[in-house]
């Protein structure tokens, strides 16, 4: 009940903040969701720029894409 009061008075603090023209406070009760995704940016764009991760997906891929011409050559 208290954090539904709370999160009402941020809402109107928002509102009164709108109608003065200043910018709204931040708010006190972020999103968990956006607070994981930033923790993990980092990991993400390392997978996709850093040189030494890509090598080994490439590596993987290749053998991923041998085994299913193992797969496909036996089966004929």
């Amino acid at each position: 009940m208290e954090y539904r009061t709370q999160k009402k008075a941020y809402k109107e603090l928002k509102e009164i903040a709108r109608s003065e023209g200043k910018k709204p406070p931040p708010n006190p009760y972020p999103s968990a969701i956006k607070e994981i995704q930033a923790e993990e940016k980092k990991y993400v764009m390392d997978r996709l720029f850093n040189p030494k991760v890509i090598e080994i997906a490439n590596k993987m891929k290749e053998e991923r894409d041998k085994l299913h011409q193992d797969r496909a050559a036996g089966q004929w």
